[in-house]
């Protein structure tokens, strides 16, 4: 797979030069520190061959880090540069061990060997664990999603940089100290011991680096676990690490977060029982969780509008207690909002016994046209009520209910104050789907839906005309249809 360019500001590469003729300097400095042959050669000859060296090498690291070449969907744009970068470092050395014995074929090869040590150690080790850092800031990783799989390791990275900053100061000091002891005529021993002393040390270091890591990619782990469990839904991930440190902070932050969020999905619920749960929904996105004031009016929408009502409920709520009122009352509307809900329409409100319910107001999943979603739920609120008479058969109850259905442009928006609002349609087509639920009774069926619906549903649904009515506030009569089974 092909990686794209990596382009860098042009400050970057200003510091990465910057990098570059730090190592120039300090190979120029450490050469004739550690090498008694290059010694011999003037200043004006040992300058002109590290320049012609870091030239080469600024050259070749500005031809990878902006020409495209093969990467890796594991790696962050950072660490290709990175990566990158550290070859040029070594490739660079590998030159100034080439033409370093290309000119002085005489010099020992221990002698080509230390000519390359300031790009090996000092540019391809430490130098370029600090283009990391501004390679990390230049070239954010594209993602931040937790569910995508790392591809960088903080543990990773701190073995990376111990084994660094460890083993390249003990090999420069190594070196300065066999210089010294060859040639002032020291004991070899010397040396050895040395060298045994720097590899306990850098062996614990390294020891510890590993231990350290592990530890820290175990509660990294911990965390990314947590916040993969907010993302599905979980809010309690009881994020915990085994540090006090900052990390616990990210642990404490992301229990907070999920607490918060559980109470917003509370309140969500909450808020849905006094409200269709689209509408909550839709209310805390676009103000609660903005922080905004609900805004007042409306805008205009086509729907199709669904009113309900029961027929003699004033004589039914004389002859019962009012407790016992209340559970009939709730039952009948949890067999309706049910049926409603079933064909993805909102529940509007609760008129005493009646319910207003819209369709297509908030997005219709599917293909299914609004019209025909409210139909078919008109005729599963009549199935429904006839089971749940069925029920109340053996207290002398009955229900028998009236709906109206209509199609046409409405106001729906917040209605009410800043104090106590509501969201809710509004408009004359509101009015003509109560007016035809008033006449859904005998000798007509009790469903009826408007031509502006049956033109609709007709090429979906069995439906045949059920006379004209006149309706209050319509000067002309209206042609209205039902189902073939719906009850009269």
């Amino acid at each position: 797979m092909s990686a794209a360019p990596l382009r860098l500001p042009t400050r970057v590469h200003v510091l990465l030069l910057i990098g570059t003729v730090l190592v120039a300097l300090f190979g120029f400095v450490y050469a004739r520190l550690v090498c008694v042959f290059i010694c011999t050669l003037s200043s004006e000859t040992l300058g002109r061959n590290i320049a012609i060296v870091s030239l080469f090498h600024v050259v070749l690291r500005h031809q990878l880090l902006t020409r495209p070449l093969p990467g890796s969907a594991t790696r962050t744009p950072a660490r290709s540069a990175y990566l990158r970068s550290v070859a040029s470092w070594f490739v660079a050395g590998w030159l100034a061990i080439g033409l370093h014995f290309a000119l002085y074929p005489s010099f020992p090869l221990g002698s080509h060997f230390k000519f390359a040590i300031g790009y090996w150690i000092l540019g391809g080790g430490i130098i370029a664990q600090l283009e990391y850092l501004l390679f990390e800031r230049a070239l954010p990783s594209p993602t931040s999603d937790a569910a995508a799989p790392l591809r960088d390791r903080l543990g990773r990275r701190l073995i990376e940089g111990y084994v660094v900053f460890t083993t390249a100061p003990a090999l420069v000091l190594l070196l300065t100290l066999l210089r010294v002891v060859r040639e002032l005529g020291g004991v070899n021993r010397h040396v050895v011991e040395a060298a045994l002393l720097a590899v306990v040390f850098t062996g614990c270091a390294l020891l510890a680096a590993l231990l350290f890591g592990k530890s820290l990619r175990q509660d990294s782990d911990r965390l990314l676990a947590a916040v993969r469990l907010v993302g599905q839904g979980n809010f309690q991930p009881a994020a915990l690490t085994g540090r006090a440190d900052e990390l616990a902070l990210v642990a404490s932050g992301i229990n907070d977060m999920a607490s918060g969020l559980l109470l917003r999905e509370r309140i969500r619920e909450a808020f849905g029982r006094f409200v269709s749960p689209q509408v909550a929904t839709d209310f805390i996105e676009k103000y609660a969780t903005a922080g905004r004031a609900a805004e007042l009016g409306g805008t205009r929408r086509e729907v199709v509008i669904l009113f309900s009502d029961l027929r003699d409920f004033t004589p039914l709520s004389e002859s019962l207690p009012p407790e016992r009122l209340i559970e009939v009352l709730n039952g009948y509307f949890a067999e309706m909002v049910a049926a409603i809900h079933a064909h993805h329409g909102v529940v509007d409100k609760f008129i005493g016994d009646a319910v207003l319910a819209v369709f297509g107001l908030l997005g219709q999943p599917g293909s299914e046209d609004p019209a025909v979603s409210a139909v078919r739920a008109a005729a599963e609120m009549q199935r429904r009520l006839a089971r749940y008479n069925e029920q109340l058969a053996a207290q002398g109850i009955t229900l028998r209910a009236g709906i109206g259905i209509h199609a046409g442009e409405v106001i729906a928006g917040y209605l009410g104050t800043q104090a106590r609002l509501e969201y809710t349609v509004i408009g004359h087509n509101v009015n003509l789907a109560a007016r035809l639920e008033g006449k859904a009774r005998a000798p007509l069926p009790s469903l009826l839906f408007s031509e502006a619906v049956a033109d609709r549903v007709a090429k979906v649904l069995p439906i045949k005309p059920a006379g004209e009515v006149s309706l209050k506030g319509v000067t002309a009569t209206m042609q209205v249809y039902t189902l073939p089974q719906a009850e009269v």
